[in-house]
């Protein structure tokens, strides 16, 4: 059994995230929660300035910016919230990736009315 790319960058990620072994442009850890029926999912993403920066990461950690993006676009497509909420401030609805977010929550769509 071989393992994919993506496969190997996810664990190289993951096992980043443990040690906390990050490139000196990643200002720190951010956290995407998807509420959902079956509880909150979480996804560490590396915060970064800008999308400006992709270049300066390792490529784990530019994997891991990527998923989080395609993830908030998804939400997008999909007409689901999305907030950003960093610690200290009012929660304010976002339509776009922001890597450097400390947080962004995904809620359920509202149906009905």
């Amino acid at each position: 059994m071989t393992t994919t790319p993506n496969a190997e960058l996810e664990q190289a990620w993951k096992e980043r995230c443990r040690t906390g072994n990050l490139s000196k442009a990643i200002l720190g850890l951010g956290t995407i929660r998807v509420l959902g029926k079956s509880g909150d999912a979480a996804l560490q993403f590396p915060r970064i300035s800008s999308l400006a920066s992709l270049g300066e990461l390792e490529p784990d950690e530019q994997y891991a910016v990527q998923v989080a993006q395609r993830v908030i676009e998804q939400a997008r497509e999909q007409q689901r919230s999305v907030f950003s909420g960093n610690p200290g401030e009012t929660p304010q609805r976002v339509t776009t990736f922001d890597p450097a977010a400390e947080s962004l929550t995904i809620v359920a769509r509202v149906a009905g009315g």
